[in-house]
């Protein structure tokens, strides 16, 4: 948005700096995503939990090349960023709607 409005004169280095932003925010969510698997996982069938996180990795890595090449011929650059951020916003919203039960990361002490 800020390229197309010719905020910066130099707007490769706009793009750098706001993939980098996106980036990050990018590896948080994805570490959590992570560690939340383990953490469901019970210790019996976390072999299992993690071979299909793996296989819903790759899935999902499938449907997101499909898409974003979708959204590439759609609407460009700008519509695959807001189509990332709006997968982003939908994978940090099913996070906070798993369960909670005791024991789990934010089950304990009620909060």
């Amino acid at each position: 948005m800020l390229v197309q409005a010719h905020v910066s004169s130099n707007p490769g280095l706009l793009v750098v700096i706001g993939l980098s932003v996106f980036g990050f925010a990018f590896a948080v969510i994805s570490s959590l995503h992570s560690y939340l698997v383990l953490a469901y996982a019970g210790s019996k069938k976390a072999a299992e939990d993690v071979g299909s996180y793996y296989a819903a990795i790759a899935g999902g890595r499938l449907f997101g090349i499909v898409l974003s090449g979708a959204l590439k011929q759609y609407g460009g650059l700008p519509a695959c960023l807001w189509g990332s951020a709006a997968m982003l916003v939908l994978c940090l919203t099913l996070v906070f709607l798993l369960p909670t039960e005791a024991g789990m990361p934010w089950g304990r002490g009620g909060g």
